[in-house]
């Protein structure tokens, strides 16, 4: 990790934001912190960072800022206005955004930035409060490369790896949103998964064990390279008319019995469907997916990827 020592601004020491800062004090930078409720700054004063009484004063002292917002108003409310962000921020100074946001929010602050010769780095995250703390979060970043190298020392100090994602900062929203709709999803499943089983009289502390071993089995990331470049028509598991529609139909008939409703298994089952309408009953039964490309009007996988 490069040594280079930047006066760095933290506003927002919720859970994730105060293990960032750690993070950022811990490697040697001086620390700035703002926070709306003001008792959160305190612990790190008395190690040695200056507390701010606004966005502007804390930017006005820094070579970076660095938020971590509850979403779109909130970086909004922070960037601007008299006491904002943009008030107090240097020319050439540098905007991390580390907050959940929009593509088009994160093209707007850009675009703020831009136009009084700041600049907007948007770099989202995937982890928890433990891993900021520790210095190994992911970091999903997007901008200007100039920018991203001269930001490496504070990516660096809360960062385990950074995927460079190209200079539109409005993907690194995208990247993110990506990756929370899998999260949200996993939890439904799990949800719906673990009362299915409660309704069968499985033990639930047996179901999730195994559940844990088998998301590390290595047919998982070969699915999703299946799903990517739509290679079909190669069985991995269960031909889609075969073991997988079965499966599913046993499933959801199992779970009714039981008086146990499965949303998201009623939601395969459908897209299972589909795909035998299509005459895709001898592939993979991964196909299913291809449903959803076909359902907001792209393209087949395999196509895209002809014509990549």
């Amino acid at each position: 990790m490069t040594t280079a020592r930047l006066s760095v601004a933290c506003l927002g020491l919720g859970r994730i934001g105060a293990g960032i800062a750690q993070s950022v004090q811990r490697a040697g930078h001086r620390l700035i912190v703002y926070n709306r409720t003001a008792e959160k700054t305190r612990s790190f004063v008395a190690s040695g960072a200056t507390s701010a009484s606004s966005p502007r004063e804390a930017a006005a002292g820094a070579d970076i800022v660095l938020t971590c917002l509850m979403g779109d108003d909130s970086v909004r409310e922070n960037l601007t206005g008299v006491n904002g962000i943009l008030a107090g921020m240097r020319p050439g100074a540098i905007h991390i955004g580390t907050s959940t946001v929009t593509p088009k929010a994160t093209a707007e602050f850009a675009a703020l930035h831009a136009a009084q010769g700041s600049h907007y780095l948007a770099a989202t995250f995937a982890g928890h409060p433990e891993q900021a703390a520790a210095g190994k979060l992911i970091s999903f970043v997007a901008g200007k490369a100039e920018i991203i190298e001269r930001c490496r020392p504070v990516l660096e100090a809360y960062t385990a790896r950074l995927v460079v994602l190209g200079e539109n900062p409005a993907l690194a929203a995208s990247f993110k949103l990506v990756v929370n709709f899998v999260a949200a999803c996993l939890l439904e499943m799990f949800g719906e998964a673990l009362v299915f089983a409660e309704g069968q009289g499985l033990n639930l502390e047996t179901v999730t064990g195994i559940l844990k071993e088998l998301f590390q089995h290595p047919a998982f990331p070969r699915y999703l390279d299946k799903i990517r470049l739509g290679n079909f028509e190669e069985v991995l598991g269960s031909t889609l008319d075969g073991v997988g529609s079965k499966d599913v139909r046993l499933i959801l008939q199992t779970a009714a019995e039981a008086g146990v409703p499965l949303p998201f298994g009623s939601v395969v089952r459908d897209k299972i469907i589909a795909a035998q309408a299509h005459g895709w009953g001898q592939c993979d039964w991964s196909v299913l997916t291809e449903i959803a490309r076909l359902d907001a009007g792209r393209e087949r996988a395999r196509e895209r990827v002809r014509t990549a």
